[in-house]
C-alpha cells in the first residue's frame, strides 16, 4: 500500500496487530462449546485471573459467539491478555460500589476487565432495581464491554426495560473534521416479553461495528464500499488499513456524532471516567438505566401491549412486505443464531481468530488443543 503510516496509527488503542500469513486462505473452523469454555478459563487463569472471574468472562464471550457477534467474543482473548501484560488492565480488579442510593449506583472498575466488572455491576443493578423499581448506574475506570447487548439482555430477562451505553477509544472525528476524538460508542435498548426472549436493539453508531473492519484487516480482504469509510481526504475506500486511518463514518452524519456526544456525556463525564479523546484501555465508562414496567403501569398490560406491537410488526412483514425483503424484530436474527448455535453446541471462527487463540495459548502455556469439528455455522453470524 502506498500509505506508510504505522500499524499503531491504524489500529485503535490497545488492539494488537494480527495480519494473515502470505497466501493464508484457511477456511473457518468450528469448535465445541464444551471444549472452548474450559480452555478459555485455563487461559485467563494462566494470565492472572481468579478461576470464578475467568468463568464469568468466558461465559460472557461465548454468549457473544453463540449470538453470532463473534467479533466481540473469543476474538478478544489476545487483546485482554496483552492488556494484562502491559499493565493497562488489572486481572484481579473487582467492581466497587462507591455511591449507593435506592435509585443510583456509582461504581469504580479499578481498571479491571470490562466483561468482569460490568457483569458484576449489572448483577447489583438488577438487585437494586428489584427493590426500587428504577435505577441508574454508572461505572468508571472500566474497560471494553465486548458485546454490549449482554448486560441489558440479562436485565430484560429479569423483567426490566434497560438502556446502556459505553465510551470507547477514539476512532471518529467531529462532523467536518479529521481529528479522531470520539469512540464508536454503541447503544443498547432491551425490552422484556412475557414468554419470549427480549427485544434487543444493539447498535454501533457506525454503519457496521469496527470489529468487522478489524476482522477484514486480519483476514487480508477488502471491506464493502457500501460501509461508507473514507480516506483522510474524504474519498471512498475499501482498504481496511486506509479506512481505520481515515474518516470513520457515523450513521446519519452529524446526527450520529450528536448521539456519540450524548453517550460520551452519560458514560464518560457523568460517570467520572475518561471522556472524549482521553478514553483509553482501562479508562472507559458505562451508563445503564433499568426500569420496571410495573412502576409505570400494570405489568400484564405492558406485556399485552408489547405482544400487540409484535403482532403488528409481524403482520406488516406478511401482508405488506417489499419484494425480496423479510421483516424482523430488533435482535431477532441474533437470537435465532444463538438458539441454533446453542442447540448445535458449536461456534465457528475464521482462521485469523484460530491463529490468535493458538498463539496466545502457546504464550500462556495453555495450548489451544480444542478439536475442530464439522459445523454449518457461518463465521461472522447474522
Amino acid at each position: 500500500m502506498a500509505d506508510t503510516s504505522t500499524d499503531q496509527e491504524i489500529l485503535p488503542r490497545g488492539i494488537p496487530d494480527d495480519r494473515p500469513a502470505e497466501g493464508d486462505d484457511s477456511a473457518p473452523l468450528s469448535f465445541r462449546l464444551d471444549e472452548l469454555r474450559p480452555w478459555g478459563i485455563a487461559a485467563y487463569v494462566a494470565a492472572g485471573m481468579a478461576a470464578d472471574d475467568a468463568e464469568t468472562v468466558v461465559d460472557n464471550q461465548l454468549w457473544s459467539d453463540r449470538r453470532g457477534v463473534d467479533t466481540h467474543g473469543f476474538q478478544r482473548v489476545s487483546w485482554y491478555v496483552n492488556w494484562f501484560r502491559d499493565g493497562t488492565t488489572d486481572p484481579t480488579a473487582q467492581c466497587e460500589i462507591v455511591t449507593r442510593t435506592p435509585s443510583v449506583l456509582v461504581a469504580d472498575g479499578h481498571h479491571g476487565l470490562g466483561q468482569l466488572v460490568i457483569t458484576r455491576f449489572m448483577e447489583q443493578l438488577i438487585e437494586a432495581a428489584t427493590e426500587s423499581g428504577l435505577v441508574v448506574g454508572v461505572i468508571r475506570n472500566s474497560n471494553d464491554w465486548g458485546c454490549g447487548a449482554n448486560y441489558p439482555y440479562h436485565a430484560a430477562e429479569a423483567g426490566f426495560v434497560c438502556y446502556g451505553t459505553t465510551t470507547s477509544v477514539p476512532n471518529l472525528a467531529p462532523f467536518g473534521s479529521r481529528r479522531k476524538l470520539f469512540g464508536n460508542n454503541p447503544i443498547v435498548w432491551t425490552s422484556p416479553r412475557r414468554d419470549e426472549p427480549p427485544i434487543v436493539l444493539d447498535m454501533a453508531i457506525t454503519p457496521v461495528a469496527l470489529g468487522k473492519v478489524l476482522r477484514a484487516r486480519s483476514e487480508g480482504r477488502d471491506i464493502p464500499v457500501e460501509w461508507g469509510f473514507l480516506d483522510r481526504d474524504g474519498n471512498p475506500t475499501v482498504d481496511p488499513d486506509v479506512a481505520m486511518r481515515g474518516i470513520v463514518p457515523a450513521i446519519g452524519g452529524y446526527k450520529g456524532i450528536g448521539m456519540i456526544t450524548a453517550s460520551n456525556i452519560a458514560a464518560g463525564i457523568l460517570a467520572g471516567s475518561a471522556h472524549t479523546g482521553d478514553v483509553a484501555v482501562g479508562r472507559r465508562g458505562q451508563f445503564f438505566l433499568l426500569m420496571d414496567p410495573g412502576v409505570f403501569r400494570d405489568r400484564d398490560e405492558y406485556y399485552d401491549d408489547i405482544e400487540d406491537m409484535v403482532s403488528q410488526i409481524r403482520a406488516a412483514g406478511e401482508e405488506d412486505v417489499l419484494p425480496g425483503q423479510t421483516v424482523y424484530l430488533p435482535g431477532e436474527l441474533e437470537q435465532r443464531e444463538m438458539d441454533r448455535r446453542s442447540a448445535a453446541g458449536t461456534v465457528s471462527y475464521p482462521a485469523s481468530v484460530v491463529r490468535s487463540l493458538s498463539r496466545v495459548g502457546d504464550e500462556l502455556g495453555v495450548p489451544f488443543d480444542c478439536a475442530a469439528v464439522p459445523d454449518a455455522s457461518p463465521a461472522g453470524g447474522p
